[in-house]
């Protein structure tokens, strides 16, 4: 039994390292949106019956996040900071659910400690906090799926140390289970390839079931079963809806491209820096050991779940089509932080170098996230704003690609004197129904050059706001045809984006 002042001490102790996690996350919630915002800022616009229905024949992720962040900013408006609101929610939740995770599962003193330090790194981890201030539902399924985590490690945990007259009760293991359930569910909800987590952790639970001495069958077998079975419930309306989206994507080039870089990006979100890299790498992997000298089965599930997935995605991305983003894997911080803090803890017996460890491997993760707050980033609100306070009357704006109608979609009506916009090959989605093209951004063709030139027409000053061009107008029909009538006054380039006036 904990005392009561050990139990008030620890829980200081997570309100103080979920305040640190908060004040990390504020600094950057007033950065302009950047493209991808924009996109999730539009979908929450829309009605819930297009979210539905119409959004899912051309978008690729799942509606739930946009319905979560339709519900919100009706509560708290649009803002910059009310669209990053509940991904800053979920990012301190999970470090919350990472500094209780070993009360969860029971692990006495020395897991409260592991669990407090994973809970510290996660507050620091750059990569964390990057997606806990954007408006996307990366931050969301890194709590998800650290809860299903949690559940799978509860249940193996309860099987391998149950006593003889625990093993016949079944019902010690629903807790474990229903968070299972519940948590893959939530997260094939978030994210498409969140099918690839819900793989791992399968495996890796059945993996390390096969490890437990003795016990009884039956538990061990519905302890996989039924969990699978309620995370496949909670998902299975969406199924029809992911097997069309899986369908019509595979069938569209994608902007990635698979490079040798991919084999450590997932690992460099987490870590941030090499030196940093090299450090939680030696500490994870003594984590590892220690753990499998002390419980085979959970370092079993553990690895799987951290590198199955991972895996699946790269030989998926080589083999077939390019899919691997680091972001992909920003869910995988809070489990391996707790094999760092494990390592640490367990590791160093010695105060001083286990206080040292904690020192050296908290200042890089600092030093990392720190950097990030350094980092341009897309600038749509003081690019559009540049626009607007330089712009004559008659003057057009034109985009060469269906994505820039989203960020002046968010910031163009709070924007006076900004001129029209024309988007070629038009505003987004453009939907192409003789095709039927699993895209809304269709690439510039010789088709577009008729309105670009009854645009011509009319206008003398034109602003050519270009994104992406390798991707959406690689032969430059856009930028030739105005470049043709029109000399060149000014430019400017920020972070890929690039706003040409012609004259």
């Amino acid at each position: 039994m904990r005392s009561p002042r050990g139990s008030h001490r620890f829980w200081l102790a997570v309100a103080l390292v979920a305040l640190l996690g908060l004040a990390l996350r504020i600094p950057s919630l007033t950065r302009s949106v950047w493209l991808d915002e924009a996109y999730s800022a539009w979908f929450a616009s829309r009605s819930l019956h297009d979210l539905w229905t119409v959004v899912p024949t051309y978008e690729g992720h799942p509606p739930l996040y946009y319905t979560l962040l339709k519900g919100w900013t009706a509560l708290f408006g649009t803002s910059e900071v009310a669209l990053r609101g509940p991904t800053v929610l979920a990012s301190l939740l999970t470090i919350v659910l990472v500094a209780v995770s070993g009360r969860v599962l029971k692990a006495g003193p020395t897991g409260d400690k592991v669990a407090l330090l994973a809970a510290f790194f996660l507050a620091l981890n750059f990569g964390n906090i990057r997606y806990a201030q954007q408006a996307r539902p990366y931050a969301l399924e890194t709590l998800t799926a650290s809860f299903a985590v949690l559940g799978a490690l509860l249940v193996v945990r309860l099987l391998l140390f149950q006593s003889d007259r625990q093993r016949s009760d079944f019902r010690a293991l629903l807790p474990g289970i229903v968070m299972l359930s519940v948590g893959t569910g939530a997260t094939l909800w978030l994210h498409n390839t969140a099918l690839f987590i819900a793989f791992g952790i399968w495996v890796g639970l059945g993996l390390s079931l096969l490890l437990l001495p003795g016990g009884n069958r039956w538990h061990k077998l519905l302890a996989v079963i039924l969990p699978g079975l309620g995370a496949l419930l909670i998902w299975s309306p969406y199924i029809p809806t992911y097997v069309r989206q899986v369908t019509g994507f595979s069938g569209t080039p994608f902007w990635i491209v698979f490079t040798a870089h991919d084999l450590l990006s997932a690992w460099y979100l987490i870590a941030g820096t090499i030196p940093s890299l090299i450090l939680i790498a030696f500490f994870g992997v003594a984590g590892v050991v220690l753990l499998w000298r002390l419980a085979p089965p959970l370092a079993v599930l553990l690895v799987t779940v951290l590198l199955l997935p991972w895996a699946s995605v790269l030989l998926v991305s080589y083999l077939a089509k390019p899919i691997f983003i680091d972001r992909l894997f920003a869910w995988m911080a809070p489990s391996v932080l707790a094999l760092v803090a494990f390592g640490i803890v367990a590791g160093l017996t010695q105060p001083l170098l286990r206080l040292a460890a904690i020192v050296l491997v908290g200042s890089l993760c600092a030093f990392s996230t720190g950097a990030y707050y350094t980092w341009s980033t897309e600038d749509w609100r003081g690019i559009i704003r540049q626009i607007a306070e330089q712009s004559e009357p008659g003057d057009l704006i034109i985009g060469n690609s269906s994505e820039v109608y989203l960020p002046f979609a968010y910031y163009g009506p709070g924007v006076p004197n900004l001129p029209d916009l024309l988007v070629v090959p038009g505003p987004f989605p453009v939907i192409d129904p003789t095709h039927r093209r699993f895209t809304a951004t269709p690439v510039v063709s010789s088709e577009d050059r008729p309105a670009v030139q009854r645009a011509l027409a009319v206008h003398s000053r034109v602003w050519l706001v270009e994104l992406r061009s390798d991707l959406f107008d690689p032969e430059g029909i856009v930028a030739k045809q105005i470049a043709g009538s029109r000399k060149l006054q000014h430019s400017f380039e920020q972070v890929g984006i690039r706003v040409t006036l012609f004259q």
